[in-house]
């Protein structure tokens, strides 16, 4: 993927509205990083959101294998924890067959234990996550990734996945402000385009967000002159005591 900025070139989409892609798919596959023939082979193959064909390449997943992964039932939020967890889709597909997921299939091959044999690892490192209570099938995203520091820590103890902390870091948001929208089923990467779309600025979402305001009523107040100032001061008293 090739990056573009879009406050550099705001209005050169001529190739992608030739290609036939609309104004809002041609922005929202250029927010993700794609380019013209990135998102025109992700449409071949039958992915045509950006947000979707990013997760499959955070899997590790290519337009020429994703429809083996879709065949096997596997959609991309899959796709990614299995990936994490080190399976390919052949080994994947026969665990989910046996009925396992990512966890338990990566605890059958650890021999029971989700925390044998990390490469590198510190045994002190290990214990400060299990010390700050960091459910197992959690452990093991930060350990894979080599994430123990004070910082991880703080993300884990909430029962927060390791790729899903590093999304929310995205937005600008707290342990304690991720885990709050996570128990409401709100995903961190559908936020982004949320946002987004909404044409918030980015380094105002976290405030806005952390207010508890959603996109549309973000634009709604930014129109009637609430500053963002003001929605930080409201995050602030909002979540006293996070």
């Amino acid at each position: 993927m090739s990056r573009f900025d879009d406050a550099d070139q705001p209005e050169d989409l001529t190739a992608w509205l030739a290609a036939g892609l609309r104004r809002r798919d041609a922005l929202e596959w250029r927010r993700w990083h794609f380019t013209l023939p990135d998102a025109q082979r992700w449409i071949a193959a039958g992915v045509g959101e950006a947000l979707v064909a990013a997760q499959w390449q955070i899997a590790g997943v290519t337009t020429d294998t994703v429809k083996d992964w879709q065949d096997a039932n596997i959609g991309s939020a899959a796709a990614i924890r299995w990936h994490e967890f080190g399976f390919m889709l052949e080994k994947a597909k026969e665990h989910a067959k046996a009925g396992r997921g990512p966890f338990e299939a990566y605890q059958q091959h650890q021999g029971g234990s989700a925390i044998q044999n990390v490469s590198g690892m510190r045994n002190t490192e290990v214990q400060k996550l299990i010390d700050a209570g960091v459910p197992p099938q959690v452990l093991h995203g930060y350990l894979r990734g080599k994430w123990t520091d004070d910082t991880a820590i703080a993300w884990a103890k909430h029962g927060i996945e390791a790729a899903d902390a590093r999304a929310w870091q995205l937005l600008r948001l707290t342990p304690a402000e991720a885990s709050e929208l996570s128990k409401t089923g709100k995903n961190p990467l559908r936020l982004i385009q949320d946002w987004w779309a909404c044409g918030i600025p980015f380094d105002e979402v976290g405030d806005w967000l952390g207010a508890g305001l959603t996109p549309e009523e973000a634009v709604a107040q930014r129109a009637s002159g609430i500053t963002v100032e003001q929605a930080a001061a409201l995050r602030a008293l909002r979540h006293t005591g996070f």
